[in-house]
């Protein structure tokens, strides 16, 4: 019995291991089965990886009328490629190697470009062959078991797989065996693949400029007019095992990898060339480059806004599309631009450039300064006291600069004359040297000085904010303090804080930092963030502030005001504009007693029938008649609504008409685009009663529609095409993804005119690379001080990337009013609004735009303008980050100092949320300051996709308006699809 047991026991332990072995065995195989397909797929993907990355290399880009595609053609199971790399380098212009460019004409053709909408034009003058990666072996258009059966499909018939096909790379080329006519076509096969359909995905998927969304291959292979638009390849390989799992199945891999345009080529949809040359030292001044004549080394090259340096030998290159650029370098010191002039005017049109500059070396010699922290102040750089970093010294005549290393020194180059050195003393430290030093120079000498730094004591600076209840500026007897304000020490600008402190319950302040007197360099600002609800009655700075050690400077006063809010009904908000509507508010015909009060027209989104609304000012607003009506429908003389086609994404009023009082406005308005068109004149009634009203629809005959049928985003008017009635400039989305234009339509001058298209951008206004994104913003301004003004655009590129494009007037000759001068990438954000003031106080107008850099975030840029007539140039001078996604900008005064305009900024909390806000930028501190103040106190929390300025509690012919006259906000609020508000804020 005991062995019956027994045997029966190591029975069970046998086939238990019995199993457990097979189940290894199985899984194993499994495994090495995964392993093998894993291989395939990885080698699959990698060789169309690379000739993907590739595509454009070489091609034909400046063929004319039709330049040579990267991608010739793509769907989900195929791709075809341009790019010269059979044979690299293929340099021999006069007659290419073979294969050379496919020729329409040769065999064999590809399917899909077999006399269809994706047949060449010609064959290419590169020798830019084709690469086709397809399942398609045996050529008849489709994928099935014909490709099986083929030749080629050899390997897919081995498999018991039936969803096994062949992976194969195609060449095709011209000339191939050296025989014209030849395309070859050889195929290589590369793997056995799963064919796309059902569980297994697209072996391509492509994703269109700007969008995230991939292309929808039920509506087919990307269309010949978009190859161009296509900015990123996924490449899924689906590899099946060769034996069947335990459930009867084949399991399958899939592996993808993602190629950016970008990659191995600088734009799939803009050709680029080179333009190049060298600078360097011209010893015998013949003005080129011979034997002896060295290069100079990393010197900054320009081209237009393109940058690029020297190398060793002096050679440097840039890559540009087509268009007109300024070239011109910054010479290294101890070397003077010897070229006349000293830069060119560069036309890049589809060939490489060349220009060099030659620079002489200057007569005279180097300065070389040492710099240390002087701790005991003898003058002497003793034990223990550190050498100092970073610290500026200035040589004149030259104003040449250097900035001390780790060991304390830099070194400055003096022509050989008398010269001045001087170092900028740090504000919290002194000079215990003489400062500045001066010296003679002889060509070919050298001087040597050393400055001692020693740190200073501190001073003090106190004041008050305090609720200036008369708004004089001056804190009188009933003015209380306000407590818990911010307030802050600066010398530039607020960039750098080097003392801060909050007031007190009685509104006081005291902020002890370092003495700058002396060494009297740069003096200091006192500046303070105004709390929110409040807004400042005198300047947000105080400058010009010298500060003694142990002194202190009293009296450094803020007054602050708070706002009468005015909150009316409004809904689905999308834009707004003011401005006297000079409806009937006189007696008979007396027009000249017109109050003269601004009005408030607000653009809706569609639904419902007040796409617009206008609300007539009530001035002098005797109780109980507010200033605005909370509804523009009622009571009687409110205001009106009206009906627009669609969306009124933009709005501008002017007066653009003859008829009546020729200063009454007329409104356009930008929408989405609709049956009958997408930007619309509504002129102003005159009629007894109907002063100020716009008709119930567009004006007769007012309908028109841009060449793109895009959504009109962006509308201006201004004379710029002849006349004496103001034009309208219109910017557009394309219906193309990340794509836009700018057009222009002329005033035909009569009575009551009509608008004819004269030009659009681009093609017009040498835009590079004929390319502008969606238009979501523009601003005129005249920004190289010839009393004409210019344009500048805001576009979106992409889903989070963006161009300030700049365009200069040149008058009013039709095809070229506008010329393109500069571009500035955003990279980083979208641009979605824009505002134009003259920043810094030096009477060139800058620019500061505001972006989405994500799904909830923005950012608002600050642009310095350098540009000079010939010259345009924009530094991107200051970066801060938005309370949230930026939706509009309004430049305006909404502080005290009227010379000094402000940014009002209305933004979003994020997509897809009504959520937002509006905050005010005080610009007192001559920059873009870190933070603003929310005038609502936290009442307003949704998003605000416009707002305007204007003093509307002012009006003549009636009761005298109350002074100080100052500008009042209005905010166009959206809390939900149709709901919203719009909220007034009068100071």
């Amino acid at each position: 019995m005991e062995i019956m047991v027994t045997l029966v026991v190591f029975a069970i332990v046998a086939v238990a291991i019995t199993l457990v072995v097979m189940k290894t065995s199985r899984a194993r195989q499994t495994a090495t089965e995964r392993l093998s397909a894993e291989q395939s797929a990885r080698a699959a993907l990698e060789f169309m990886t690379r000739d993907i990355r590739s595509a454009g290399y070489g091609t034909d880009m400046s063929y004319p009328g039709s330049p040579q595609p990267a991608i010739a053609y793509v769907d989900s199971t195929q791709i075809i490629l341009c790019e010269n790399i059979s044979p690299w380098p293929d340099t021999l212009s006069a007659r290419r190697m073979s294969p050379q460019a496919y020729s329409p004409s040769g065999t064999p053709k590809p399917k899909p470009l077999d006399a269809t909408d994706w047949t060449p034009p010609a064959k290419y003058r590169t020798g830019a062959e084709l690469v086709r990666y397809t399942l398609d072996v045996n050529n008849d258009g489709a994928v099935d078991a014909s490709d099986i059966s083929a030749a080629q499909g050899a390997d897919a018939r081995m498999t018991p797989n039936p969803n096994d096909y062949v992976l194969v790379r195609e060449v095709y080329g011209d000339s191939s065996g050296n025989s014209i006519g030849n395309n070859g076509g050889a195929q290589e096969r590369v793997a056995l693949v799963s064919r796309p359909g059902g569980s297994v995905p697209p072996l391509f998927t492509v994703y269109m400029r700007g969008s995230s969304t991939p292309w929808n291959w039920h509506n087919g292979p990307v269309p010949v007019d978009q190859l161009s638009e296509i900015e990123r390849v996924e490449v899924r390989v689906t590899v099946p095992s060769s034996k069947r799992d335990g459930s009867g199945n084949y399991p399958t891999t899939t592996l993808s990898t993602q190629i950016n345009s970008m990659r191995s080529v600088p734009d799939w949809g803009v050709a680029t060339y080179v333009v190049s040359g060298y600078v360097y030292n011209d010893a015998n001044r013949d003005g080129v480059m011979n034997t002896g004549d060295t290069g100079l080394s990393g010197v900054a090259v320009r081209l237009g806004n393109y940058i690029g340096y020297t190398s060793s030998t002096g050679y440097w290159a840039i890559h540009a599309p087509n268009g007109s650029y300024t070239l011109r370098h910054t010479p290294p010191s101890g070397y003077g631009v010897f070229t006349n002039p000293d830069s060119f005017t560069v036309t890049v049109a589809g060939a490489a450039v060349s220009r060099s500059f030659a620079d002489t070396a200057r007569a005279g010699g180097w300065v070389n300064v040492h710099a240390f922290e002087d701790v005991d102040g003898d003058g002497t750089q003793d034990a223990g006291e550190v050498s100092l970093a970073g610290i500026e010294f200035e040589l004149d005549p030259g104003n040449n600069q250097a900035y001390t290393d780790a060991s304390g020194d830099a070194r400055l180059f003096a022509s050989a004359a008398n010269y001045t050195v001087a170092c900028d003393v740090p504000d919290s430290m002194i000079a215990t040297t003489t400062n500045p030093r001066t010296g003679t120079m002889t060509n070919g000498g050298t001087a040597s000085y050393t400055y001692g730094l020693q740190r200073s004591s501190n001073g003090t600076i106190k004041g008050q904010v305090f609720r200036d209840n008369n708004r004089n500026g001056v804190p009188d007897g009933a003015d209380a303090g306000l407590g818990n304000v911010w307030v802050g020490v600066t010398t530039d600008g607020g960039i750098t804080v080097q003392g801060y402190s909050y007031t007190d319950g009685s509104g006081n302040y005291s902020i002890a930092v370092p003495a700058n007197d002396p060494p009297r360099t740069n003096a200091y600002s006192v500046f303070i963030v105004p709390p929110a609800g409040f807004f400042p009655t005198n300047s947000t700075t105080i400058g010009s502030l010298w500060l003694q050690a142990n002194q202190v400077l009293t009296g450094k006063n803020f007054g602050m005001s708070s706002y009468t809010v005015i909150s009316l009904n409004a809904s689905r908000v999308l834009s707004l504009a003011s401005a006297d509507l000079l409806e009937k508010e006189w007696n008979g015909n007396q027009t000249q007693n017109a109050r003269q009060d601004v009005d408030i027209v607000l653009g809706a989104d569609a639904g419902g029938t007040d796409q617009v609304s206008a609300w007539f000012n009530q001035y002098p607003a005797t109780s109980p008649t507010p200033l605005f009506y909370p509804s523009p429908s009622s009571p009687a003389g409110a205001g009106y609504v009206r009906s627009a086609p669609n969306a009124v994404m933009a709005m501008a009023l002017d007066s653009l008409d003859r008829n009546d009082i020729v200063r009454r406005p007329d409104l356009v308005t930008g929408t989405k685009k609709a049956a009958t068109g997408n930007f619309f004149v509504w002129y102003s009634q005159s009629s007894n009663n109907n002063e100020g009203y716009i008709p119930t629809t567009y004006s007769t005959g007012q309908a028109y529609t841009t060449a793109d049928a895009g959504d009109v985003q962006a509308v201006l008017t201004y004379d710029c095409s002849g006349g004496n009635y103001p034009d309208i400039l219109v910017g557009t989305k394309s219906p193309v993804s990340g794509r836009g234009t700018v057009e222009v339509w002329q005033n035909s001058n009569t009575t009551t005119p009509t608008y004819t298209r004269q030009e659009i951008y681009p093609v017009a206004g040498l835009v590079p690379g004929s390319s502008m994104g969606e238009v979501t913003c523009m601003a005129l301004a005249d920004f190289d001080g010839d009393g004409l003004k210019d344009l500048v655009v805001g576009t979106k590129t992409g889903a989070y990337m963006g161009e300030v494009m700049f365009f200069k007037c040149i008058g009013r000759i039709n095809g070229a009013r506008f010329v393109w001068r500069n571009t500035i990438s955003s990279l980083d954000g979208a641009v979605t609004a824009i505002g134009v003031t003259d920043m810094n106080g030096d009477g060139k107008m800058d620019v500061v735009f505001g972006t989405q850099k994500s799904t909830s975030a923005g950012q608002l840029k600050y642009l310095r303008n350098f540009s000079i007539p010939t010259y345009w140039y924009f530094s991107h001078d200051r970066t801060v980050d938005a309370s949230g996604i930026v939706m509009s900008i309004t430049v305006a005064d909404m502080g005290a100092t009227q010379s000094i305009q402000d940014l009002v900024v209305g933004w979003r909390t994020a997509e897809g949320s009504y959520g937002g806000g509006v905050t005010i930028y005080y610009l007192d501190v001559r920059t873009l300051p870190n933070t603003g103040v929310d005038p609502s106190n936290g009442t307003i929390v949704n998003m605000v996709p416009a707002t305007t300025s204007s003093n509307f509690n002012y009006g003549l012919n009636s009761t005298a308006p109350p002074s100080p006259y100052l500008s009042d906000l209005a905010v166009g609020v959206k809390s939900g699809a149709s709901t919203g508000a719009l909220v007034i804020f009068i100071r």
